[in-house]
């Protein structure tokens, strides 16, 4: 093992224990002994991370790309390592609070390689952090979306993502990318299981404020058993109300009425029909 690697052994021992400051020193010293290795300056900015030194942090990113083309060969991989520093570069520019930054050291990562599910949701948080909540819901629909075509290592994280972002926005998450989405049936998995589960996957959707998320269930909730199709495309017809969508929502009421509802439904539904028929004519 070369003097370097052993003091990166060293530090990464340290930074497990939480010993930050020795740790600190220890990838110090592997930078001193090799300034141009990658992984002495990652590790060095994990542990500057940890201390809450987050522009100290990112800078550290800069120098270990530097040194990249080094230790690297492949072009592929030097690739996605580029690519991935730059994304922990502009994470560590949020924790310092300075979103402008951030995208713009992503707008570097994307010219390098497409962007995959971490760059979006890194980009998603940046727009959120500067209040631009249409752009930064755009951002983690899209992140899903390579998650469902790829791998979905990340997909908890991204929903976690969108449902504090409707937290934040008030209680709906209506992006424009997520209604594409679902009006193409695209980058959504086909959500899987009985009647109830999916009602009541899409009722907690609902409630999020996850509005495409709870439609889709819906959807399915309505294939999984004709006999319930009336509730169903009521509370369907809702979430579209909710989305300012009222032309789909009258048709949504029109079809649950044509679906034999109960009673009490058949009231609710001609109710809530009548209701919304009248606010579009007035």
């Amino acid at each position: 093992m070369s003097e370097t690697a052993d003091l990166i052994a060293q530090a990464e021992e340290l930074a497990l224990a939480g010993k930050l400051d020795e740790a600190l020193r220890a990838y110090d010293a592997a930078v001193a002994a090799d300034c141009t290795d990658p992984l002495a300056w990652v590790g060095k900015a994990s542990v500057l991370k940890a201390k809450g030194m987050y522009t100290e942090s990112a800078e550290c990113f800069i120098a270990a790309r530097a040194g990249i083309l080094d230790h690297n060969a492949n072009a592929e991989e030097t690739g996605a390592f580029l690519s991935m520093l730059h994304v922990l570069q502009a994470e560590a520019l949020l924790y310092a609070e300075k979103p402008d930054k951030a995208l713009l050291v992503l707008d570097e990562a994307d010219r390098i390689r497409p962007p995959d599910a971490a760059s979006l949701v890194v980009r998603g948080q940046a727009f959120a952090q500067k209040k631009a909540y249409e752009d930064a819901g755009n951002c983690f629909y899209r992140a899903e979306e390579w998650c469902n075509a790829n791998e979905d290592s990340m997909l908890t994280q991204v929903w976690f993502c969108k449902v504090n972002l409707a937290k934040e926005t008030g209680g709906i998450l209506a992006p424009p990318y997520a209604a594409e989405m679902y009006e193409k049936r695209r980058g959504f998995r086909q959500p899987k299981g009985s009647f109830e589960e999916l009602l009541e996957r899409a009722n907690n959707l609902r409630t999020a404020g996850l509005m495409y998320d709870a439609l889709r269930y819906y959807d399915a909730a309505v294939e999984a058993d004709l006999s319930q199709a009336a509730s169903t495309l009521f509370m369907k017809g809702v979430v579209f109300e909710q989305l300012r969508r009222s032309a789909d929502a009258l048709d949504c009421y029109s079809e649950a009425l044509k679906n034999n509802p109960e009673p009490g439904d058949e009231f609710r539904i001609r109710t809530r029909w009548a209701a919304l028929r009248a606010a579009r004519e007035n």
